[in-house]
């Protein structure tokens, strides 16, 4: 239905309108600069068009163990890589259909696979709101001890698992 890809100039972003002012305009504006600065890569989903109708990137990270759960923190460096979902939306069009968890699962995929290849012991996300954060968490994502309530990890060995 939909090809997932990495976002290129030949990808159509500016119709992309997904309820979210801050996550439209960094698509527009700061994905594909922040892709060139190898800050952190974009995929994007589209029905062959090149018209994005759902982005999500991905970014490295490190996570202080201090933050972790306690239950997380034995055995962990003080810093320990990680992954960033750096941002995850879905046009206004398709929301409401289940496909924002299909996008999730593409994106947990690719970070799967990244960190494989390069390593990160968990997926971090700050969630938009609180309605993403109860979105993440449906998904398995905990609150971190930060205290900040929208600061959310999963283990990438129990994504991996989850996944298949």
């Amino acid at each position: 239905m939909f090809q997932s890809e990495a976002l290129g100039e030949g990808h159509l972003v500016d119709q992309f309108e997904s309820g979210a002012e801050t996550l439209d305009d960094w698509l527009k504006l700061s994905a594909r600069t922040s892709d060139a600065k190898r800050q952190s890569r974009t995929y994007v989903w589209h029905q062959g068009d090149g018209v994005v109708v759902a982005y999500f990137a991905l970014a490295p990270h490190v996570i202080e163990r201090a933050v972790l759960p306690r239950s997380q923190k034995a055995g962990n460096l003080d810093q320990i890589p990680a992954l960033l979902l750096a941002r995850l939306a879905l046009d206004l069009s398709l929301q409401g259909s289940g496909l924002g968890s299909e996008l999730l699962i593409d994106a947990l995929s690719r970070a799967v696979s990244a960190s494989n290849d390069v390593g990160g012991r968990f997926v971090v996300v700050d969630a938009i709101d609180q309605g993403a954060a109860e979105f993440y968490e449906h998904h398995g994502f905990r609150s971190c001890d930060s205290g900040d309530v929208r600061r959310l990890i999963r283990k990438v060995s129990d994504i991996a698992v989850s996944l298949g």
